[in-house]
């Protein structure tokens, strides 16, 4: 199941799933994905395999809780979209032969 298909399928809109792409630092005002953050500014943190419920800039390093953006509205919608995120990171680490025990 893809990106869209799993978030409608937990009761996010067609609108706001399609926001949920992009995420704006409260701080410096970049603008991110998501899977971007989990690569690049996440990358090394255990957490960030262990439906962490927080996102990090890639630019300025500031973290903050998925459910402070305006797209998410509770923190039901949080630990869905942290839950769905961590398994995007873990099969991908699968996939390039990274198990949990060398994490």
């Amino acid at each position: 199941m893809g990106y869209y298909e799993t978030m409608n399928a937990y009761g996010f809109s067609n609108e706001t799933v399609a926001s949920l792409k992009k995420f704006d630092c409260p701080r410096c005002g970049f603008s991110f994905s998501l899977v971007y953050a989990r690569a690049i500014a996440c990358q090394g943190c255990s957490e960030a395999t262990r439906n962490c419920p927080k996102v990090r800039c890639a630019k300025c390093d500031y973290e903050f809780y998925l459910d402070q953006t305006p797209e998410i509205n509770s923190t039901h919608q949080q630990k869905v979209m942290a839950n769905h995120i961590c398994s995007i990171v873990n099969d991908r680490n699968d996939g390039i032969g990274i198990s949990a025990k060398n994490r």
